[in-house]
């Protein structure tokens, strides 16, 4: 396979900025990096907060769990105030991962093909 191809494929199948780290790009790749975990560990630490809530007012009812409640407080709690902090992470990682992998490619072919 071809350097741009293997940095490609790690840029979108592993982490935006592994195909730059491939390619001996380490800036690019650190900051691509950085900038997905970020957005990861936003969007994880709003999760468990949003489970924990849910979980709160289950264990407060009591009764048997009915989906249909479960559904209702769990659209509550993701329509909250969170609700844009979720979205501007959400965006912005999918912007590093195309940004990771289009330009992956580029260096990657623009790169001497020494292996």
């Amino acid at each position: 396979m071809s350097r741009s191809t293997n940095a490609v494929l790690l840029s979108a199948l592993v982490l935006p900025g592994a195909g730059h780290l491939y390619l001996k790009h380490y800036p690019r790749g650190a900051v691509l990096i950085v900038s997905s975990l970020a957005c990861l560990g936003v969007l994880v630490e709003r999760a468990v907060q949003q489970a924990s809530i849910v979980l709160d007012k289950l264990a407060s009812e009591g009764d048997m769990v009915d989906p249909g409640r479960l559904a209702d407080l769990v659209a509550q709690t993701s329509n909250g105030p969170g609700s844009l902090v979720v979205t501007v992470a959400s965006l912005v990682l999918a912007g590093c991962w195309v940004i990771g992998i289009v330009d992956a490619y580029r260096l990657g072919k623009a790169s001497p093909t020494t292996r």
